[in-house]
């Protein structure tokens, strides 16, 4: 929708300029065979057109100001917009998915629950493993697919979703262990010279999934991830 904006704001400034510049050209070729006596001196009529080209371009540079007012405006009277803005708003991760996403979701019917277009990022070389990503500016989500099943959610850096316990990137593993705790496993993490450190669930319910978070070297946590066992576990992804 930004980019909606602006381009309509070039375009009507590239007319209005285009406008100047015509407006110009006439002025200069009346003069041009005006007598010497009048060059300098433009008609009534001259003076008319360049005053309302300069108008023009006025009102349009007034218009830029307005933008983000229209574009909230616009969103508001879209439902679509309106969903696709708020779907995170007030989403927390948990070992078995994100909001209305559910781990064990079909493509098509995680893409229905989110009401947002999955793009594809990649897959591994079988095929049989593919991320997507929610077609969303708010959060950085990456989905591993399998067998067209959500089997894992990945929260990467930029992101501020919370788990259902608070624990968000920048958070401490030391808090981290102080939330779960007896629940944390942890691993040398050769990536970013920290810590894997992998939230075991006690409830047997949960006994297949787990939340692996990545620290680095200050102890903090970078990005997480969540969903099946093993899946969520490998460090590479589909690879």
């Amino acid at each position: 929708m930004n980019r909606t904006l602006w381009i309509g704001s070039a375009a009507s400034l590239g007319l209005a300029v285009t406008g100047l510049i015509a407006n110009h050209h006439s002025f200069a070729q009346s003069s041009s065979e005006a007598d010497s006596a009048n060059f300098l001196t433009p008609t009534a009529n001259d003076q008319l057109l360049l005053r309302n080209t300069f108008q023009n371009l006025e009102v349009v540079a007034r218009s830029l100001v307005y933008f983000p007012q229209m574009e909230r405006a616009i969103a508001a009277n879209n439902p679509e917009i309106r969903t696709a803005e708020s779907v995170f708003a007030d989403a927390e991760v948990r070992l078995t998915g994100v909001g209305p996403l559910q781990i064990g979701m079909t493509l098509e019917a995680a893409t229905d629950a989110l009401g947002l277009p999955l793009v594809p990022l990649g897959s591994s070389l079988g095929g049989d493993c593919a991320y997507y990503q929610p077609d969303a500016v708010s959060q950085a989500l990456g989905l591993m697919v399998v067998d067209n099943r959500v089997i894992r959610i990945d929260v990467w850096p930029g992101s501020t979703l919370k788990t259902v316990s608070g624990v968000h990137i920048g958070s401490t593993g030391k808090a981290l262990q102080a939330t779960y705790p007896g629940q944390i496993e942890a691993q040398p993490n050769a990536y970013t010279q920290g810590e894997f450190l992998t939230l075991v669930p006690q409830d047997p319910e949960f006994s297949l999934y787990r939340m692996v978070f990545e620290t680095d070297s200050h102890d903090q946590i970078v990005q997480y991830r969540a969903g099946q066992f093993p899946a969520v576990t490998w460090p590479d992804g589909c690879v």
